[in-house]
């Protein structure tokens, strides 16, 4: 059997300085970087074990993509952004069954860009079926849901329930507000909920779901 392989693409925000992301990203067995990232790395000199750096070379110099070599894939069509292209990279070169993925780097610094990688996470779930994929954060963890998922937590794990199918009713177990058959038509009206114990269950449409990876007393 193919040992299991955690791939992490790193986008272009906040750089993880928590523990946990950090951790990822330095033991991860494959990298590939968002273009726009590289620099981040480099100035760093945090050089993952292997990686490449994927884009349309709008943030890398000349010199930059000579020094890379092989480790430069240049990517040119303008309808997806870089994130989108290093997923689609990632995944044509690791299987989807058997391997985890992982997002780093996705928030921070412009929040248009941020609303739009959180919500990437349900276009990959639906464009990679069954793929084991999280975004972690310097906060916590960002995954997507389809239908009905139990998740592991912790009492007083925080949690938010996102709905991008405002129409379709939620449904929680386990966590301190119950959602009991409610459509959540507003982004926040599902965030800043509590876990009860070592476990929830969310039921819905097309969710995300975010966790802390720290306690917070209610």
């Amino acid at each position: 059997m193919e040992e299991r392989k955690h791939i992490v693409i790193l986008a272009a925000g906040d750089f993880p300085t928590h523990e946990i992301p950090f951790k990822a990203f330095r033991e991860a067995d494959f990298v590939v970087v968002c273009d726009s990232a590289y620099n981040e790395i480099k100035d760093k000199g945090l050089w993952p074990k292997d990686f490449v750096v994927i884009g349309d070379g709008d943030s890398l110099s000349e010199a930059d993509k000579a020094s890379l070599g092989e480790r430069w894939i240049q990517v040119n069509e303008q309808d997806y952004n870089d994130l989108h292209k290093a997923m689609v990279y990632a995944t044509s070169h690791f299987p989807i069954n058997g391997n985890h993925f992982t997002i780093l780097g996705a928030t921070g610094k412009r929040e248009d860009h941020t609303l739009g990688n959180i919500s990437y996470l349900t276009t990959f779930s639906n464009e990679y079926p069954g793929i084991d994929l999280e975004m972690l954060t310097d906060y916590g963890r960002f995954t997507a849901c389809f239908g009905r998922r139990d998740f592991a937590s912790f009492p007083l794990q925080q949690v938010s329930i996102i709905s991008l199918t405002p129409d379709v009713p939620v449904s929680t177990t386990r966590l301190h507000w119950a959602v009991n058959k409610r459509c959540l038509r507003t982004w926040w009206e599902g965030t800043l909920n509590s876990a009860l114990s070592d476990s929830f269950t969310v039921e819905g449409g097309t969710l995300v779901v975010f966790q802390t990876y720290e306690a917070k007393p209610l």
